[in-house]
Order: C-alpha cells, then structure tokens, then sequence
C-alpha cells in the first residue's frame, strides 16, 4: 500500500514543482531582497563565469567582463532560481525513492538471514534429536543382548553388524 501512494506523492511533487518554481521566481523579482541579495549576484556570477567560458573555448584571452544590467540580472538570477528550485526537487526525489528502495532491500536481506538462521537452528535441532535417538537406540539393542535368550541373540547381533556397517559408510 506504501509504493504506489510514495510513487504518486513522488509524482505529485514533481509536478508541483515547475509551477512552484515560476511562482517563487516572480515574487523573487518583486522582493527587493531576493532582487539585491540573491538573484542579482548569482546572476553577475553566472553571466561572468558564462562569459569567461565562452572566451577561452574561441581561443580568446578573457578580459573585463561587463556586467549585466539591472533587469537582465533580476530575469537570469529569478530563472537560475527556479532551475535551481526544480533540480533540488527532482535530486530530492531521486534520494528519497533511493533511500526507499535500499531500506526494503536492507529489509528483504534481514527476513532472508533469518529464515536461514532458523533453518540452521532447525537443523541443528533435528541432528540433535538423530543423535540422541540413535544411542537410546543402541543403549536398547545393547540391553536385549544381554537377555539370555537364544532367539533374540541372532536378531540383536545382525542389527548391531548392520548399525556398525551402515556408520563405516
């Protein structure tokens, strides 16, 4: 019952998460704060390391960078959020179904060595029992041989040959 409600929660928040992301990414270009201190900067970082990138794959010698103007900036840095927004999301979900997966095996694992535990316990008991059943067995075989009857001495000396033959095997 647990699987397919983590799937569909899995699935919902992936869903949920591009519509969160433009939402954030609009009330981050109203806040004057997320404008100044967050996308702002990421933004001029990215553009700059973008910029350096692209001169040195042309065989270019990177120079002074301009910077990007103020909306440019505020447009880059909401959208650089709400990618980092969606990634964060999905690498989240990656983990959880991850983490979901690996505790059932762990799980799975544990049930397996303790049915082998309890096989070999079960087996150990069994031996046990054999091995006390067959010295009751011989303590028996011993007590009638010594009965002076005749007819019970054949009977007792083949059993006890055989038992003694079977064991050399």
């Amino acid at each position: 019952m647990v699987f397919p409600i983590a799937k569909l929660g899995y699935l919902a928040l992936k869903q949920l998460s591009k519509p969160l992301a433009s939402t954030i990414k609009n009330r981050a270009k109203s806040s004057r704060v997320f404008r100044e201190y967050i996308c702002m900067p990421s933004a001029q970082i990215y553009h700059w390391s973008d910029m350096q990138l692209k001169m040195r794959f042309l065989g270019l010698r990177p120079t002074k960078v301009e910077p990007l103007n103020e909306t440019m900036a505020i447009e880059l840095g909401a959208d650089l959020l709400g990618e980092m927004i969606i990634f964060t999301l999905a690498a989240a979900t990656l983990y959880l179904e991850y983490w979901r997966s690996s505790s059932k095996e762990q799980r799975k694992e544990s049930e397996q060595n303790q049915q082998l535990l309890d096989l070999q316990r079960r087996v150990d008991d069994l031996a046990f029992t054999l091995a006390e059943q067959e010295a009751k067995s011989r303590e028996l075989l011993r007590m009638v041989a010594q009965l002076d009857a005749p007819k019970y001495r054949k009977t007792v000396q083949f059993v006890v040959t055989k038992d003694a033959d079977e064991r050399s095997k």
